[in-house]
C-alpha cells in the first residue's frame, strides 16, 4: 500500500487519535513520577503554547480574525482540523462579543472512550482557548460559563473584549 492510496479522510482521523493518545499519554505518564501541582503546571504551558499555534494555522488557511464572530468561526475550524469534528450552536453574536455552546467535544469524548478521567481537562481547555483567541486577535479574550468536564451539560464560552 502506497500512502497516496489512503484517503484524505482516515489519515486526518488516524492524526487526530495519535494526536489524542499523546495528550492522554503524557499526563498519565507525568502522574506517575511527578506531583499534580507539577504535571498540570507543564500541560498548562504545553497546552498554552499549542493555543498560540492556532493563529499559524490561521494565517495558513488565510483565515479571518477581526472580530470577535471570526475568531470564534477560526477557532472552531482550526480546533475540527487539529483535535477532531465538534458540535456547537452559536447563542449570541455580534462583532464585539459571541456566546458559543458545543454541545459535542472530541477532546471531552475521548476521555470517556478510554476511561480516563478529565482531571486537568477544564484548565487546559481553558489555557489553549485563551491563547488561542488572544493569538487571533489581542484585542479579545475567551472564558467558559458552563463545561461538560465539570458535569454540564454543554460547554458555554464567551469571546469579547478585553476588558
Amino acid at each position: 500500500m502506497e500512502l497516496d492510496n489512503i484517503p484524505a479522510e482516515l489519515k486526518w482521523k488516524i492524526a487526530i487519535k495519535t494526536f489524542q493518545s499523546f495528550f492522554l499519554g503524557y499526563g498519565t505518564s507525568f502522574r506517575q513520577i511527578m506531583d499534580e501541582k507539577a504535571v498540570r503546571n507543564v500541560e498548562e504551558i504545553v497546552w498554552a503554547e499549542g493555543g498560540r499555534e492556532v493563529k499559524k494555522i490561521a494565517d495558513i488557511l488565510k483565515l479571518p480574525s477581526e472580530n470577535a464572530i471570526d475568531v470564534n468561526n477560526t477557532l472552531k475550524i482550526v480546533g475540527m482540523i487539529t483535535m477532531g469534528k465538534s458540535e456547537h450552536e452559536t447563542q449570541d453574536e455580534a462583532s464585539e462579543l459571541v456566546i458559543d455552546r458545543c454541545t459535542s467535544c472530541p477532546n471531552f469524548n475521548v476521555n470517556a472512550e478510554m476511561y480516563i478521567p478529565v482531571i486537568s481537562m477544564p484548565d487546559l481547555c481553558q489555557a489553549y482557548c485563551t491563547s488561542a483567541v488572544e493569538s487571533l486577535n489581542p484585542k479579545y479574550t475567551q472564558m467558559f460559563t458552563k463545561r461538560m468536564c465539570t458535569g454540564d451539560d454543554y460547554c458555554e464560552s464567551i469571546i469579547g473584549l478585553k476588558k
